[in-house]
């Protein structure tokens, strides 16, 4: 009677060690993976390589991976360099980019290149963007419309304040001042009620100079490319755009290019491109004046 009673036991038990127990959805081997209702993409997916054109991955490589609701991505998405490292991880809501999102260089350590809030195509609160060492590069600061509010700072590889200034509703306002490497004051930039700036003109160094690791790898610079799109009046002068970090519009009000310009023309940034339809087909990025590769398009 005994034994019996410790069999029924047993048997009793067992849906606990794992027969009734839940399907991890993240699990590539999982049944419940990469599923589809009524013909829409529904749950947890894993986008292989020989899924979609992607010649520059293995074909069993892992573009991204989260979760579909009918079709539309919801939630946390990752997605990956063909290295394997981590790319983007970005959360969507009925298809759509919004909320918290951080982006990562293609690198040993896959160190965070920007990290920031979306809501639509327009950053709100705060905004984040790093050197591939990891020192910060930009900290810009969006109200709930997309347009720069509060103080906006730039920042050296050696983590010196380039640029400081502050913005109301997208309007620069007070004065902007820029610093050499070394942080000796470069130039101060002083804007009317509209935006205008007017420069005080480049100052000399009074301290020792600081070379920069990029200047020691002595880099050729690329001629940039040309300044297209609207910009603000606070962005114009004479010439066209002024020397400094901006952004350009198109006619349908959507970001052109965003990044530092020289003479004229884009030599660090992002250059973004749409099709005959409107829709955002690829995001060029620059530096140093020279075309390095593709940015994440999502």
């Amino acid at each position: 009677m005994k034994t019996f009673l410790l069999l029924l036991t047993i048997v009793l038990a067992l849906p606990i060690f794992g027969i009734g127990g839940e399907t991890d959805p993240t699990d590539q081997n999982s049944d419940t993976l990469n599923q589809s209702v009524d013909g829409k993409k529904h749950g947890y997916w894993v986008i292989f390589a020989h899924m979609r054109n992607m010649p520059d991955y293995a074909p069993d490589d892992v573009i991204e991976e989260g979760r579909y609701k009918m079709n539309r991505k919801e939630g946390a998405w990752k997605k990956y360099f063909p290295t394997g490292n981590l790319q983007s991880e970005i959360v969507y809501k009925n298809g759509k980019a919004v909320g918290d999102f951080v982006t990562y260089y293609d690198n040993k350590e896959n160190t965070v290149e920007e990290q920031g809030n979306w809501q639509g195509k327009a950053y709100t609160d705060k905004f984040v963007r790093y050197h591939e060492n990891g020192v910060i590069a930009q900290e810009k600061n969006f109200n709930a419309e997309g347009k720069a509010e509060g103080t906006q700072k730039y920042f050296y590889e050696n983590g010196q304040v380039e640029l400081e200034f502050t913005a109301s509703n997208g309007v620069n306002k007070g004065t902007a001042t820029r610093y050499w490497p070394n942080g000796d004051v470069k130039e101060i930039i002083t804007f009317d009620a509209e935006g205008n700036g007017a420069s005080s003109g480049e100052k000399p160094r009074v301290n020792p100079p600081v070379i920069l690791d990029s200047e020691k790898e002595d880099k050729k610079a690329g001629d940039g490319i040309a300044a297209q799109g609207k910009e603000n009046e606070a962005q114009k002068s004479g010439n066209g755009i002024v020397d400094g970090y901006h952004k350009t519009y198109n006619d349908n009000k959507d970001i052109l290019m965003d990044g530092e310009f020289k003479g004229g023309k884009l030599f660090n940034g992002k250059h973004y491109i749409y099709d005959e339809y409107g829709l955002l087909e690829k995001i060029e990025v620059y530096k140093n004046g020279k075309y390095v590769g593709n940015g994440v398009v999502e």
